[in-house]
């Protein structure tokens, strides 16, 4: 691959890379000297508190854990985690980028567009200074998307296992890469391989899945008595659905009987203080989960033992888990349009228009980080410090929101204007595929994030970045620029094709 890689960046072109690795090396160094510490959330110390206190699961997948702590053997400098997140993220856009130079005819401009939106977006770079999975995550998803135009182009087999391999690297990193499977047998519905073969390539995925599924169910029956895979998951549906309790009448005596304490409390919350529309949607999609007094935190300090330590904490979590999972699912299959109206309608908006979130403030506005975090980075002490106020920051992402609606709009007429116009005929069957995987990942990805997941922006950089590319592709396309053929010289594959 690296060998292959060197030959497609000699072909289209060393001064791009040469650019990137400097200007990125520049911006990197300014940046940190702007936020000389990493950015933390809740979910920060949830990923260093699995590896201080030597767990084998908790709230996240354990992939990212397993991440820092490998970072942590070399260096427990955090700068230095830092700078290898960015080094991954860039190394995954740079792969990407040289990609769709060499399949793609892109005229100049529109090189020099997709350059500057992945190597000076400042989303990417407060993206890489976050103790999350977000960057990895990202460069894995990009990778994937890059490996599926490599497939398209020349079907091996070795495409095959390198797609599924990174999925189930996903899998470990973030759950929200459980739609990737879907995405991989959209892939291979459109791939040119024989049906055996496109059979295989469905199924791959699920050989690195299933075994980290059984390994997390049988951890977290461990610690928490019920086999489940994500104890979050719970948590999350029951979220759900208490968005639409305000506008419905439930039959308490109908309930399974196990569930009907906490239908009282959702009673008594909802008679008390119910929340505004307002109130809703000043919380991304997890009111109920982030609010400490909303129904579902209350319950569960009721009915487990919870002592602050971060064992504790998830087996506090995974207790009411399975309670939430049945009652979320009980009210949804219950009051499905309500559901729809109250939630699904809801995030539909989020998703268009989705919540800045961590893009809006640094450290959560907290002067310090946690002790865990301190420790695990060998610091004398939590405090943090940045150079550009909080509104800087506000203002650089402000428009961010806006430009991926708009990217979403603009894909959407171009699409339906390609598809219905007759120019698809002039196209080759390599851009008719991958317009179509591209139209595909973006559709998954919005009914996953509508319906399973809070709509955030650091979520939908890689639709993004697709939206980004296919938009500028088509442009080029409508504005009568011929791109259906490759203005690249042809090139000896290093693995040749399989025979069709």
């Amino acid at each position: 691959m690296l060998l292959f890689m060197q030959k497609v960046i000699k072909q289209v072109g060393r001064k791009y890379l040469t650019i990137a690795l400097l200007a990125g090396i520049a911006q990197f160094f300014l940046f940190k000297k702007l936020y000389p510490f990493p950015d933390f959330i809740s979910d920060s110390y949830s990923y260093i508190a699995t590896n201080l206190y030597h767990m084998q699961v908790n709230l996240w997948p354990v992939g990212y854990s397993l991440f820092l702590n490998l970072i942590h053997h070399i260096t427990p400098s955090h700068y230095f985690l830092v700078f290898c997140q960015f080094l991954i993220l860039q190394g995954a856009f740079l792969y990407f980028f040289y990609t769709v130079l060499y399949l793609y005819a892109l005229h100049r401009t529109n090189k020099i567009l997709l350059f500057l939106f992945l190597f000076f977006n400042p989303a990417f770079f407060y993206l890489s200074n976050c103790v999350l999975s977000d960057a990895i995550f990202c460069a894995l998803s990009i990778v994937l998307f890059s490996q599926y135009l490599w497939m398209y182009h020349k079907p091996t087999r070795r495409n095959l296992i390198i797609q599924a391999v990174i999925i189930g690297l996903a899998f470990t990193i973030r759950y929200t890469a459980i739609y990737y499977p879907i995405v991989s047998i959209g892939a291979m519905l459109l791939s040119g391989y024989r049906l055996p073969l496109k059979l295989i390539g469905m199924a791959l995925p699920w050989f690195f899945i299933l075994p980290f599924i059984k390994y997390t169910e049988q951890k977290t029956k461990e610690l928490t008595g019920t086999a489940e895979f994500s104890v979050f998951g719970g948590w999350q549906l029951a979220n759900n659905a208490l968005y639409m309790y305000g506008h419905i009448v439930v039959d308490s005596a109908r309930l399974p009987a196990n569930l009907r304490d906490l239908d009282k409390a959702a009673k008594e919350y909802f008679s008390s203080t119910p929340p505004t529309e307002d109130d809703l949607t000043a919380i991304q999609g997890t009111y109920f989960i982030k609010k400490r007094d909303a129904i579902l935190k209350p319950y569960m300090q009721s009915h487990s033992q919870f002592t602050g330590s971060a064992v504790s904490q998830f087996q506090a979590w995974g207790a009411v888990s399975p309670t939430y999972n049945q009652y979320g699912r009980y009210l949804i299959t219950h009051y499905p349009v309500e559901f729809a109206r109250y939630y699904l309608w809801l995030n539909t908006k989020n998703y268009f228009v989705p919540y800045l979130e961590k893009y809006s403030n640094y450290n959560l506005g907290q002067p310090t980080m946690a002790d865990i975090a301190a420790e695990w980075f060998a610091l004398d002490s939590p405090n943090v410090c940045k150079v550009p106020h909080t509104a800087s920051q506000v203002w650089v992402f402000i428009f961010y929101p806006i430009v991926f609606m708009i990217l979403n709009i603009y894909f959407t007429i171009c699409l339906v204007d390609v598809l219905i116009s007759g120019r698809l005929k002039q196209w080759r069957s390599f851009s008719i595929t991958t317009l179509l995987l591209a139209a595909f990942f973006l559709l998954v990805n919005f009914g996953f994030s509508v319906f399973a997941t809070p709509v955030v922006m650091r979520y939908q950089l890689v639709p993004m970045t697709i939206l980004f590319f296919f938009s500028l592709y088509m442009t080029q396309f409508i504005s009568n620029k011929p791109i259906s053929a490759s203005s690249q010289p042809a090139m000896r594959p290093v693995h040749p094709p399989l025979q069709q």
